[in-house]
């Protein structure tokens, strides 16, 4: 909806006055709509507007309370602020305008920080209470918002995006060893790190709170799944009724709002509920690829003609991927972030808005909730191969080895799944890092020069303490794996790589399937309803069947990704050249040359060609990415390990 920035120091803020304007510029595509300003002696308030909802003045922030004591700036959604109002209405609060912000300043008169166990939405706001000198930040409980901040020596900064606090005079951020580290393994930073020692992102479900020069997080919401036994029937019926009202909710607005329609069963099943709950016929995009077993266009169009949307297929064609776009794309995230699929969804971002839309729903997050991912499948395996005998694994590694030189993918995927399974069965959070990780510890070690690795955390601490009860079989790990889903790869990667690039191209997303309750239904599925041990989103599945063409229901999942090597342009090898395995490449200090001169030269080679059995087509994608936006981070900020 909008971009925020801020500075606050309880007693008096130091003299900055570029930094309002540049802040300004650099998050003016998050809110192309209007700007708006707040200062004072201890807090500067600076607001971009995305005008989705009371598009008149009274939507103008920072919105203030009756008294202007209480000021707010906002970005998101808070879908249950009628609800809300009008309880504060009835309490004798005044409003002069329709809009969900105007809500929250009086929310927080009632009720403080308290104010956000009764929001149901996307958010990420700032309010400062004038009278009591102090500052509230809040993010929503699946950090679909994003919100980062930096504790400086003499005042606390704080925006929707890093280059806004980067731009503060006179700060020289340093480099995140560890936070660098582990991305090399994930292709993303996990949260609360950020690639920079000096800022953090504040955590999903957090508050920060700050006066009398103190900075206190608490949290306010702890996501853990909680299964119960219930029947297939009940729960499909309540997951039908939760998701309709979800996006009976989400598609509010007083502008068009429109689907992306990859071709997937959750973007279809937000797709059919927009239809059947509003009885309109919304605009719907999908973007087709050059390749058929990356292309999910035909389930899309069959969804389309179903349901009768107006519908737009954005085609990347053969060579789509210019060295200029992923250059500006990558260093748009202020950080290394190396998924892949960022590109389709700029694509489908700008093209949305190329038609005069500025807001659109996705199918975001039913993956994580209903058992989507091909590990909630897997876990039966891994659950028995655990249980396995040491002869008998050792048995499989030397059949793994035997095969490697003979199969693709197979001998590799069997010699993974055994050791991750004998490394799961010492400490559970191996198991659940090698399934989030392109590349695992020993080939990090590879990667990272010697002294490098030696000195740094390995990366499953991310993966420790999402549940805390001791490891008993396949429902525990099932409950670990949907709990790490959503407080590690989902914030940090989905959710990041959504906002980014969807901001840019100055549209909002909304995600139905993250709402409050339907996620509820979601954590409390027992294994059984996620999966079959053979495919998932058993429950979604079902409503798709009942919703859906049948193609559509029976359709497997292929994920939003891309053929990398196919729609690079012969310019884009010449750029990974130049880049990485020039001498004055800043990764030289960092990662082996010569590992990453043999992924540029097999990224180079045809389809045609043989590949190594050692790494996928879509890990090799990944390991392109991982170095080649370190390199690009390092150059544009000037920094070296």
């Amino acid at each position: 909806m909008c971009g925020i920035a801020g500075r606050f120091h309880s007693i008096h803020l130091p003299e900055h006055p570029g930094w309002r304007a540049d802040a300004d510029s650099l998050l003016e595509h998050r809110g192309p709509d209007g700007q708006g300003h707040f200062a004072d002696a201890q807090c500067e308030l600076v607001h971009r507007r995305l005008a989705l909802l009371d598009l008149s003045p009274t939507g103008h922030q920072p919105m203030a309370n009756e008294d202007h004591s209480v000021y707010v700036i906002f970005n998101g959604e808070i879908y249950n602020h009628r609800e809300l109002r009008a309880g504060l209405l009835a309490r004798g609060h005044q409003f002069r305008g329709t809009s969900d912000t105007e809500v929250l300043v009086h929310l927080y008169e009632e009720l403080g920080a308290e104010m956000v166990e009764r929001l149901r939405g996307m958010f990420a706001f700032a309010i400062y209470d004038q009278t009591r000198r102090q500052l509230l930040l809040a993010r929503d409980r699946f950090g679909i918002k994003p919100l980062y901040y930096a504790a400086l020596r003499d005042q606390l900064v704080f925006a929707s995006e890093i280059k806004a606090i980067l731009a503060i005079p006179g700060f020289a951020p340093t480099i995140d060893r560890q936070a660098c580290y582990d991305y090399l393994g994930l292709s993303y930073v996990p949260e609360p790190q950020t690639a920079f020692a000096e800022i953090r992102a504040l955590p999903a479900g957090h508050l920060l709170l700050a006066s009398a020069d103190q900075v206190q997080l608490h949290q306010y919401y702890r996501l853990q799944a909680k299964p119960v036994e219930q029947s297939f029937d009940a729960v499909a019926a309540d997951v039908s009724q939760s998701l309709s009202a979800s996006v009976a909710a989400q598609a509010v607005a007083d502008v068009p709002v429109a689907a992306l329609l990859s071709g997937g069963i959750d973007s279809s099943l937000v797709v059919a509920a927009y239809c059947r709950t509003t009885q309109t016929h919304p605009t719907t995009f999908n973007v087709s690829f050059p390749d058929q077993d990356y292309d999910e266009t035909p389930m899309a169009l069959a969804v389309s003609e179903h349901y009768g949307t107006r519908h737009h297929t954005i085609a990347l064609d053969d060579f789509a991927v210019t060295p200029e776009l992923t250059r500006d794309l990558l260093l748009h995230f202020d950080q290394p972030f190396a998924d892949s699929s960022l590109i389709p969804t700029y694509f489908v971002s700008k093209a949305i808005r190329e038609q005069g839309i500025i807001c659109a729903l996705s199918g975001d997050g039913g993956d994580e909730a209903f058992g989507g991912y091909g590990c909630f499948w897997r876990a039966n395996k891994f659950a028995s191969l655990m249980k396995w005998p040491r002869l008998a694994q050792r048995a499989a590694l030397m059949a793994g080895d035997a095969l490697m030189p003979h199969t693709r993918d197979f001998g590799r995927q069997l010699i993974k799944a055994i050791r991750l399974a004998q490394a799961g069965h010492q400490e559970l959070a191996v198991l659940l890092a090698g399934l989030s990780n392109y590349l695992n510890e020993e080939q990090k070690q590879e990667l990272a020069q010697p002294a490098i690795a030696r000195e740094l955390q390995k990366v499953y601490r991310h993966f420790n303490g999402h549940h805390t009860a001791n490891f008993t079989g396949l429902e525990d790990l099932s409950q670990r794996l949907t709990e790490t889903h959503f407080t590690v790869n989902l914030t940090s990667d989905m959710l990041r790589k959504v906002d980014m690039m969807s901001m840019l191209a100055s549209i909002e997303v909304r995600v139905p399937l993250l709402d409050e309750k339907v996620v509820e239904l979601g954590l409390s599925l027992p294994h059984r309803l996620k999966t079959d041990g053979r495919t998932g989103k058993l429950v979604l599945r079902e409503l798709a069947r009942q919703w859906l063409p049948e193609k559509v229901a029976a359709h497997r999942k292929l994920g939003f990704r891309i053929p990398l090597d196919r729609m690079a342009t012969p310019r884009f090898h010449e750029m990974l050249a130049d880049t990485l395995l020039s001498a004055q490449a800043r990764i030289q200090g960092i990662l082996n040359p010569e590992v990453v001169a043999r992924w540029v030269t097999q990224f180079k080679q045809p389809l045609t060609a043989k590949q190594s059995s050692e790494i996928s087509r879509e890990g090799l994608y990944q390991r392109i990415l991982i170095v080649l936006s370190l390199e690009l981070w390092l150059r544009k900020n000037n920094l070296s390990w």
